[in-house]
Parts: structure tokens; C-alpha cells; sequence
């Protein structure tokens, strides 16, 4: 058993041996004047460091992969593009700026705090009876929570906040509470509903549900798209490779290259549309007129994801490290911490407005906006990621402890994983994770983890209500042993048979 784990390490080193070429090379290539070299060799190592542990797809280590290849992309490969490019940017004085150490320091207790909690020993390892969902069950309840959940989506955002101005959210005010609390309540159950029919779809094969899957991805895309929430359009897509992925252990690189190619070509259009018809046309126009308005799209398309003042791309968008930095380097300079203020939600999570009528809000990409004067605009957000909302509130505290407890919650989610048992409650709860911890981790702190929570807790009701079948161990075995079988994908241990030995 020694061996398996012995060429995980080797390729960990050979990865990590491979990475100084490739920053000499593009030092050579463009050659800026002060390359963040030092930073890039520090984060890489850790950031790749989930190869060494990583032996399945959807087992302890899994989340942590995730975490971390997205961690380098929202920390780092802005870097790693900038040296390719020869681009120099201001406020990286030094070797090692203070925001790097911020950043490096942050995702070092992370892994730690990781790896202490789901080395504790994993329970589902007991063989303890469980019970999960019925097919039926998985399929009823999906249909009914996507359906809901669509519908709220569309009252809301097409008759209640009409665009992201502080003048259209004003529609909230004239919803009563009860009304205001379950369009709220649908809209986060929504995507829990296309978990549980990508569940069913997966578990039948059948081809009538693969039809509903495909159909709830394409109103995703097109509400997405007219409500001008890139997150929603891409949702589907991205539930389904999770689910996938999870459930069965193996990547199905079909939807990922869909996912890909829909990125790629979508995200510039989408660009467009929020910079010359969001705002400026009703949706329910945009909607009932959806032709003409890709037309005026298209011709303006060029214009702006090209020259200098082009909207950013799809990565650019992803990169963090400027909002940490600028809470660093703001805070250095007198801007205040917020000594918890921006968590407070948390508090509050489970008091919906039906029982605190006066509960206040803290919209904290706005009051980053205005403490940190980026943009004259109100209504403007700006994400200040989990690590820089953790710094912002307590300073060097809030990033140890702060990122120490979103280690050992995320290593006690993956202690229950999916490889010792597949449940559809396990499936839950890990996706919910994934979107909150890790997608999510790039908006601001309390607002994922209130979802989190209010997430988590649904799901414990749904399990009561739906959890009806016992998981032997017989069921455990089988599920093993065809969890890397499928129609679309590839299964690791095809190629890589060591990772899941």
C-alpha cells in the first residue's frame, strides 16, 4: 500500500520541480519589472500540495483539491499571466508583500486545520447502518424544489427587483414578510432540486430525465442570462460535473468540456449584455423580445471585449488578490477594522424577517465599495473574498482563526464522503458545501455561510422526511465497485491506477 501513495508523492515533486521552469520561462518571455517570483514559488507548493493525499475523486481529499486549485486561481494566476505578459503592478513592493503573507499564511493553517480533522478518523469507516432516498423520492422532490425554485426566481427578479440599482431592490419594501421569507426560501433550494434530478437521472439511465436535466440547464442559461447573474446561467452545468464527480468518483469530461466551450463563448456576450441593455431595457421586455436583443449584442460585442478599456475576462474576473490587498494595505493606512460587524448575519441566520421585522442588513460588497472609495456608484459590489472580509474585521486574528475554522469545518464535511457511501443526503450536504466554502469564497463571508447553514438545515429535514431506505453493506461494496463505470467521462484509474488503490 506503500507504493500507491509513494507515486502521488513523486508526482508532487515532479509537479513542483516543473513549476520554476515554467516561471523562468515566462520571465524570459516578458520579463516585467517586478515579478512576484518568490509569492509564486511559496503558493504553488501548497496550492498542489492535495496531490499527495488525493487517492479518489470524491473521497477525503476531494474538497480540498477543489479548494485549492481554485485558491491559485484566485490568488494567483493573475501573477502567473502577468509575468507571461510583462505586466508590473503597482503596491508589490519587496520580495514578499504583506497581502502575500496574508494570503500564504491563510491557506497554511487552512491545510493544517484540514488534514488535523479529517485524519481524526472517518466514521462512515464503522459500517453503521444508514438510510438514503428512494429514486422516486430524489426525482418527485427534485422536480418540485426546481420548479419552486424557478418560479421565485422569476417573480422575483423580474416584478420585485428589477435591476441591481438601490431604486429597483425597492420592490422588497412592498412585499409582506411571510411572501418576502418563502421567495427567498425557494430561490435557495432551487439548485438542491437540480441535485437531486441529476441524482435520479444518474441512478436510472433514463432518458426522459436526462431531457428534464438538460431542459432545467437551458432556462438556467437564459434566465441567467436576461437577469444578468452570470452564477445562475452556469449553475446547472457546474452541478452536474459536481454530481457526477462526487457520486461517482470519475471526471465526465463531456460536461466538462460543454462547461468549458460555454465559457468561453458565452461569458463575452453576457459582458456585453450588462454594458449596453442591463438597466437600460425592462427584463420582461428583454425576455419577450429575446431575438432582437442578442442582435443588439452581437454588434456590439467587439467593442466591448476588445482594446484597452475591454471588460474583463472570465479569469481577470476570478482573481482576488487586488481586494485582499486592498484591505491590507487600507487598513495600514487608518481605514478602520470592522471588529466583526460584517459577520453578524451569522447571528441572525435562522431569525427570518417574519420574527425580527427590523433585522438589519449588511450588504458588505457595497460598504467595501464605499469605505475603500473604488467607484462613485452605491449599488456597486465589490467582493472582498473570505480572507480579505476575515482580515478587514480582526486583522492577522481573523486570518488565522478565521481560516483555521473554514479548514476544520470543510475536513469535517469530508470525513462523511461519498466514496465510503453514497447517500443522497451525503451528496447534499457536500455540494452545498462546495458552493458556499469554496465557489462561494470569493463573495463575502456571511452571506455564503448564512446559505451554508440554512442549507445544511433544510437538508437535515428533507433526510427525516425522505430517508427511507437502508444502506447495507452489501449496497457499499456494490457501489464501490461500479462507481467508476459510466457512459460520459473517463474513469481516473483508467489512466491513473494508483490514485485509487
Amino acid at each position: 500500500m506503500a507504493a500507491p501513495r509513494f507515486n502521488r508523492v513523486a508526482l508532487y515533486l515532479a509537479v513542483n520541480l516543473a513549476f520554476p521552469l515554467v516561471l523562468a520561462f515566462g520571465y524570459g518571455v516578458g520579463a516585467p519589472e517586478n515579478p512576484r517570483i518568490l509569492y509564486l514559488l511559496a503558493l504553488f507548493p501548497l496550492c498542489s500540495s492535495y496531490l499527495i493525499d488525493l487517492d479518489r475523486l470524491n473521497g477525503r481529499y476531494a474538497l480540498l483539491a477543489l479548494f485549492l486549485n481554485l485558491y491559485f486561481v484566485y490568488y494567483g494566476w493573475q501573477d502567473l499571466t502577468d509575468l507571461f505578459n510583462g505586466v508590473s503592478r503597482a503596491g508589490n513592493d519587496g520580495p514578499l508583500s504583506a497581502t502575500e503573507a496574508v494570503i500564504l499564511v491563510g491557506l497554511g493553517v487552512l491545510l493544517f486545520w484540514y488534514r488535523v480533522v479529517v485524519r481524526l478518523g472517518n466514521p462512515v469507516d464503522r459500517q453503521q447502518e444508514s438510510k438514503d432516498w428512494s429514486t422516486s423520492s430524489a426525482l418527485q422532490v427534485g422536480l418540485l424544489l426546481w420548479v419552486l425554485g424557478i418560479a421565485a426566481t422569476y417573480y422575483w427578479y423580474f416584478f420585485v427587483v428589477t435591476d441591481k440599482t438601490l431604486e429597483g431592490t425597492k420592490g422588497i419594501a412592498k412585499l409582506s414578510q411571510y411572501l418576502t421569507s418563502g421567495l427567498v426560501l425557494a430561490q435557495m433550494l432551487q439548485p438542491m432540486g437540480i441535485l437531486l434530478l441529476v441524482y435520479a437521472w444518474r441512478s436510472t439511465k433514463n432518458p426522459v430525465l436526462f431531457g428534464v436535466v438538460l431542459a432545467t440547464v437551458f432556462i438556467q442559461v437564459l434566465f441567467g442570462f436576461v437577469i444578468d447573474v452570470k452564477g445562475m446561467a452556469i449553475s446547472g452545468l457546474s452541478l452536474i460535473i459536481v454530481t457526477i464527480t462526487l457520486s461517482e468518483g470519475r471526471v465526465p469530461k463531456l460536461w466538462l468540456v460543454t462547461a468549458g466551450v460555454f465559457i468561453y463563448v458565452a461569458f463575452p456576450i453576457f459582458q456585453t449584455y450588462r454594458a449596453v441593455v442591463s438597466g437600460n431595457v425592462a427584463r420582461t421586455e428583454v425576455l419577450s423580445n429575446l431575438g432582437a436583443t442578442l442582435d443588439k449584442v452581437f454588434a456590439a460585442e467587439s467593442r466591448v471585449n476588445t482594446g484597452h478599456e475591454r471588460a474583463q475576462t472570465f479569469l481577470e474576473r476570478l482573481a482576488l488578490k487586488a481586494s485582499v490587498q486592498m484591505i491590507v494595505v487600507g487598513t495600514q493606512n487608518g481605514i478602520p477594522f470592522q471588529h466583526g460587524y460584517t459577520l453578524t448575519p451569522m447571528l441572525s441566520a435562522f431569525l427570518p424577517r417574519i420574527l425580527w421585522t427590523d433585522k438589519p442588513d449588511v450588504p458588505t460588497g457595497r460598504i467595501v465599495n464605499k469605505v475603500f472609495h473604488v467607484t462613485d456608484q452605491e449599488e456597486t459590489y465589490i467582493s472582498p473574498s473570505h480572507l480579505g472580509e476575515l482580515y478587514w474585521n480582526f486583522g492577522w486574528p481573523g486570518v488565522l482563526v478565521g481560516m483555521s475554522c473554514i479548514g476544520a469545518l470543510m475536513g469535517f464535511v469530508a470525513r462523511y464522503n461519498l466514496a465510503s457511501g453514497r447517500t443522497v443526503t451525503r451528496l447534499l450536504v457536500t455540494v452545498v458545501t462546495v458552493e458556499s466554502m469554496i465557489h462561494g469564497f470569493e463573495g463575502s463571508f456571511a452571506s455564503s455561510y448564512v446559505v451554508w447553514m440554512r442549507s445544511v438545515a433544510a437538508i437535515g429535514l428533507l433526510h427525516l422526511c425522505f430517508a427511507k431506505v437502508p444502506v447495507t453493506g452489501s449496497r457499499r461494496e456494490r457501489e464501490a465497485s461500479t462507481s467508476d463505470d459510466g457512459v460520459d467521462g473517463f474513469a481516473l484509474g483508467d489512466r491513473f491506477p494508483n490514485l485509487l488503490r
